[in-house]
């Protein structure tokens, strides 16, 4: 069950994080590597969010969601 806990916070996190920091860091990220408008620069800032937050995001979530179960549930 502490694993399922952990895949649903996981996914949460991903959905909630990708609305709330994505754009955010994605400013960040294109003031700091200098991407210019365009096809090039878009499939680079997409490769950055697919291949970057995502996992991220959802690694984060993981690991709340299964502290959240040992502590809480």
């Amino acid at each position: 069950m502490k694993y399922l806990t952990a895949l649903i916070f996981g996914f949460v996190f991903l959905f909630g994080l990708s609305f709330l920091i994505t754009p955010y860091l994605n400013e960040i990220y294109i003031y700091y590597n200098d991407i210019q408008p365009g096809p090039d620069g878009e499939s680079e800032l997409f490769s950055f969010f697919m291949y970057v937050q995502w996992p991220v995001f959802f690694l984060i979530g993981l690991i709340v969601g299964y502290l959240m179960h040992i502590k809480y549930l």
